[in-house]
């Protein structure tokens, strides 16, 4: 049989799954990547995730971090763990054995109100005693170099450019124009001409270690000051800006799609929706371990 040249999907499609196969062996990583799962699919993206499956799209696609098996065209009934060993039965997580796999890590407890005394109190705990020691959460993407091979379909629309990007730290989801930091797993998206990767990452994600290291700490300070010196400026703003801050402002720093509505005890930061609150262990802001969380409402 003589050589027979792969199509460029299935050649991209090849080189993403062996670079995603060690990340996705986390759970709550790949539940992250059905941020876009459609609502009307019969399935949901928690058992699918629990399955082994990653959101790769189009419409329900979705592939196997171990066998790198892909189903799609879910019906009504259909149980992803049956049909992931019903369509690949050597797949080896599927069959039990130990493939490294990482489950959800749960809460210790999730409240339906705010109580302020109580989270008051818990702010008061000692920081160094919620402190961990700072590891990057995707070691396998920790050269620039491999963060730049994840941006092969990266939208040619974009203003900003790939060796920028990786060179901040970060690489493609594949997913529009998010992007995810390899260190902190601060995700970023809607770039614009004449953004800065480096200082939209100080704006968001001021305490990534990688970031410290990378630009120091009198460059993060900067930036943050900056960001804050503009949102109390005196200087009115246009309507049109007023709704986009405060879009960005609700915006979960997570899946970048849905409202906050979970403060993280003890460091009170709100920056997670009731989704992607439960699939964290640190806070993607001050890098704090979350011993619990507070669910908010807003009116």
């Amino acid at each position: 049989m003589g050589d027979t040249a792969l199509p460029q999907g299935t050649l991209l499609r090849t080189a993403r799954f062996q670079l995603f196969k060690f990340i996705m062996r986390n759970e709550a990583r790949r539940l992250r990547t059905f941020w876009q799962w459609p609502e009307s699919s019969p399935v949901s993206a928690q058992d699918l995730a629990k399955a082994g499956f990653f959101f790769v799209g189009p419409g329900d696609e979705v592939q196997c971090f171990c066998c790198g098996g892909v189903l799609k065209d879910w019906v009504p009934g259909d149980c992803p763990i049956i049909e992931h060993l019903k369509f690949f039965p050597s797949c080896k997580f599927v069959c039990g054995e130990d493939v490294g796999s990482q489950q959800v890590f749960a809460f210790e407890e999730i409240f339906d109100c705010v109580d302020g005394q109580f989270l008051s109190f818990l702010q008061r705990m000692d920081s160094e005693e919620t402190a961990l020691p700072n590891q990057p959460e995707y070691p396998e993407l920790g050269t620039e170099e491999m963060r730049l091979s994840t941006f092969e379909s990266w939208p040619q629309y974009s203003e900003v450019h790939p060796e920028q990007l990786a060179r901040a730290g970060f690489f493609y989801t594949g997913q529009g124009d998010m992007v995810r930091c390899f260190y902190c797993d601060g995700s970023v998206r809607n770039w614009e001409f004449g953004d800065d990767p480096w200082r939209e990452h100080a704006k968001w994600y001021p305490r990534c270690e990688f970031l410290l290291r990378s630009k120091g700490r009198e460059f993060v300070n900067g930036v943050q000051e900056s960001f804050f010196s503009t949102l109390v400026s005196p200087t009115p703003l246009s309507a049109e800006e007023q709704l986009r801050r405060l879009q960005e402002e609700k915006m979960c720093k997570v899946c970048m799609d849905r409202d906050v509505s979970v403060v993280f005890v003890p460091c009170g930061h709100l920056v997670a929706c009731a989704e992607c609150a439960p699939n964290l262990r640190l806070c993607p802001i001050c890098r704090a371990v979350i011993r619990g969380s507070v669910r908010t409402f807003m009116s």
